[in-house]
């Protein structure tokens, strides 16, 4: 997997901002239409850079309050029309608010930008309307993302032609057939919604605050012995293929915001199981500055990165972890595996904040404390251990 290295960001919203001006268009005979004078959307992306959709390096302070990076080459406006329940909807229409063509297809916006856009529809009386808008990646080129390697989202999860016209609202997001894990590693989108006010004059639609609908992972690690010739990040499960559309709410039971649905619909299926993998070389070396106080001999350091759908916390009675780290070594008999648990720092919440814990350091293999290796992996949170200037020693891993 093509991972890149030593840039910065995370996590970021896109901020999408209703409000109702013009519309007309057909309706069913008889039967009461809202025509109001348009909808004028404003959308801004907060970030720091604009980088490729394999995921930033993050490197900063621990503690820091950051903003992430976003790589949304297009926005789509989806019209649902809800039922009674108010749970589900069916989608009426779809708009592209020309995100990419209001910016200039080589001038993607690498920090807060704001435009405005309106469309027409008409809604019937009574009837209560969800506005949903999907950020994707379509870039195809360097041009509209830097360091681009072939792999966006729209091709990657079928945005934005896998909603039509007649999909449901709890219709999911899925892989596409002959996509592979290294596409969802390197693939992300953003979701969000907002309800259609009730009332008939009121033509402010409100604002719609769009999320990462994926997790990123970082594992940052360095004085990692010769005798290792490749590192694996697996999850303790085949990773799922599906997401919701928009995300729900935890239940008193737990998280309810992933989809159970294994790569190769097969849970213990290996290649769905591997989030990271690095075969070492010798650009992989690594040596301390003169000077710096560090005395080691040559070992290596790499810095992976991956996005990867929600996944529900593992069962403690089938696993004592969610995330391994498998340190491969080659010998007279043949490549001979080591897996050592890794500790994860907790993931930030929102976008307002990244909070680390102190302690970043690779376990011990032995489970002193099951909570901290048994965790969901929740959208729009990121995980990490370790960063570039503060990297994870693995000296000791195959003692």
């Amino acid at each position: 997997m093509k991972m890149k290295q030593f840039i910065h960001a995370v996590f970021c919203a896109l901020t999408v901002c209703g409000f109702l001006l013009l519309g007309a268009s057909c309706s069913k005979e008889n039967e009461p239409i809202q025509t109001v004078e348009g909808v004028t959307v404003t959308i801004a992306a907060q970030s720091d850079l604009q980088t490729r959709t394999s995921l930033p390096v993050y490197d900063g302070d621990y503690g820091n309050n950051i903003r992430g990076v976003q790589h949304v080459t297009d926005v789509y406006l989806y019209i649902y029309e809800m039922d009674k329940a108010g749970t589900d909807g069916e989608c009426k229409a779809r708009f592209n608010v020309g995100w990419r063509e209001y910016f200039g297809a080589n001038n993607l916006p690498d920090k807060t930008a704001v435009m405005r856009y309106t469309f027409a529809y008409t809604f019937t009386v009574g009837k209560t309307y969800r506005l949903v808008a999907v950020g994707v990646d379509g870039a195809t080129g360097q041009d509209n993302m830097p360091d681009y390697d072939g792999m966006n989202s729209k091709e990657t999860y079928g945005l934005p032609e896998s909603i039509q016209t007649g999909s449901k609202l709890i219709d999911p997001i899925t892989l596409q057939e002959g996509k592979t894990p290294t596409d969802m590693a390197h693939s992300e989108f953003f979701t969000g919604y907002v309800d259609k006010p009730a009332s008939e004059s009121d033509k402010n639609i409100g604002e719609i605050n769009l999320w990462r609908r994926v997790a990123g992972l970082q594992v940052c690690l360095d004085q990692i012995p010769l005798e290792v010739e490749r590192v694996r990040i697996l999850l303790y499960n085949s990773q799922n293929t599906q997401v919701k559309l928009l995300p729900s709410a935890p239940a008193a039971s737990g998280i309810t915001d992933y989809i159970t649905s294994p790569y190769g619909n097969d849970s213990f299926n290996e290649e769905g199981r591997v989030l990271m993998d690095k075969t070492f070389t010798k650009d992989d070396l690594y040596l301390p500055e003169p000077g710096s106080g560090v005395v080691s001999d040559y070992a290596y350091k790499c810095s992976l990165t991956a996005f990867m759908l929600p996944v529900n916390i593992p069962d403690r009675e089938l696993y004592d972890y969610t995330l391994v780290a498998e340190f491969v070594t080659t010998s007279m008999t043949g490549i001979v595996g080591s897996s050592k648990k890794v500790r994860l720092i907790k993931p930030w919440q929102n976008s307002d904040g990244l909070d680390f814990e102190d302690e970043t350091d690779i376990g011990t293999g032995i489970i002193d404390d099951l909570d901290k290796y048994l965790f969901p992996i929740e959208a729009n949170h990121f995980y990490c251990l370790g960063i570039p200037s503060k990297p994870i020693d693995c000296s000791g891993v195959l003692q």
